[in-house]
């Protein structure tokens, strides 16, 4: 946890990550709080980022990932509803969807060279980003493998 390296004087924490994602309200949370840190993050992807942890992942003052990992964004879901829904509450969840599609789109604007074609597409389908590309975009400063160097602490959470 960052708060951990923040607590105990760290000046940089450096975070492994794999996620298919979740929440969009969470990963906003998570993406401000990391913004947040007065310490240096430094995020790899180790294998797949997607969905709203790819929000999370731009967070990191420095990104990486390894050569085989992958990205993917798409458009926000909506839940499963019940047969009979009310066309209010159905407008109501659009609504949310396309806030949480925009506001992710506004993040991925500030942090990374997406092409307008690229945040288009996640609007209607998924799209996959490979290490190439996303060193291309900016999505990340560089394609390596992840070594950890010796003597460093690992927290794993």
């Amino acid at each position: 946890m960052p708060y951990v390296a923040v607590n105990n004087g760290f000046d940089e924490v450096y975070l492994c990550i794999n996620s298919p994602g979740g929440w969009v309200g969470d990963g906003v949370f998570l993406y401000n709080y990391i913004r947040g840190l007065p310490i240096k993050v430094t995020m790899h992807n180790l294998g797949s980022i997607s969905s709203i942890a790819f929000s999370v992942f731009v967070a990191a003052a420095e990104r990486y990932c390894s050569p085989h990992a992958i990205f993917m964004i798409h458009p926000t879901t909506l839940g499963p509803f019940q047969e009979g829904l009310p066309a209010e509450r159905l407008q109501t969840a659009l609504n949310a969807a396309l806030a949480d599609d925009q506001r992710t789109e506004n993040i991925l604007r500030e942090r990374t060279s997406l092409p307008n074609e690229v945040l288009s597409a996640k609007r209607v389908r998924d799209f996959h980003i490979l290490p190439a590309q996303a060193l291309q975009w900016g999505l990340v400063q560089g394609v390596r493998d992840f070594t950890l160097p010796q003597g460093t602490e690992v927290i794993q959470i």
